[in-house]
């Protein structure tokens, strides 16, 4: 289903509306059940059309920096999910107040262009956790491609923003003990099922790299 062949330009943008019949919506259900299967957080996928003038260079391929903002997406909808344990705190979580996450480092593997017209699912792969981080893997998947286009490996600390240093969650009280072992949970579901899928599809050993 990969690439697949559109019937005309309007179709091929059909993603941007929001009732046509549209052959994107096979591929967006293929593309999230790859991702989940591989132990991305459901909760954090995100689906976001490529624009054409917007996002993309002049060799009409979506350009570097454009993957980042993808990937912020899911982020924030990662960051939505603690509201499920955080309650009153996650308003002041988001408005810099008490205790908050922060995108301490991160590194990009761009793997293939990406070009309108397009959408990338995004999401989150949790892979470890610690009294005051957590470590992810965002990837962003072509949704005509029907494979991944870029990766980001990083970390996120929680910070005391009274104190400007990290803060362990285990030692903050409620909710920040809660939140604690959502992300654990969430952690742990992941590195389970990416073992999984790993174990049915080996990773390819690249021939040489750049």
């Amino acid at each position: 289903m990969a690439n697949p062949k559109f019937a005309s330009p309007l179709e091929a943008s059909s993603n941007y509306h929001p009732c046509a019949p549209s052959p994107y919506h096979a591929l967006r259900t293929a593309a999230v059940d790859t991702a989940v299967s591989m132990g991305y957080d459901y909760d954090s996928l995100a689906e976001i059309p490529v624009d054409w003038s917007a996002d993309q260079d002049p060799n009409n391929h979506v350009s570097n920096p454009i993957y980042a903002k993808y990937a912020s997406t899911a982020n924030m909808r990662l960051f939505e999910s603690f509201a499920t344990v955080m309650g009153d705190k996650y308003a002041d979580m988001l408005r810099g107040k008490a205790i908050g996450p922060v995108l301490k480092g991160y590194t990009y593997n761009l793997k293939r262009p990406a070009a309108y017209p397009d959408s990338v699912l995004v999401g989150n792969r949790l892979s470890d956790v610690r009294p005051d981080r957590y470590f992810t893997t965002t990837t962003i998947w072509s949704l005509r491609q029907q494979a991944v286009v870029a990766e980001c490996a990083g970390w996120v600390v929680f910070i005391d923003f009274a104190t400007g240093r990290p803060a362990d969650l285990l030692k903050a009280g409620e909710p920040y003990v809660s939140l604690h072992a959502q992300i654990k949970d969430k952690v742990e579901k992941a590195n389970a099922l990416h073992a999984e899928w790993e174990k049915k599809h080996p990773p390819k050993r690249p021939s040489s790299q750049l």
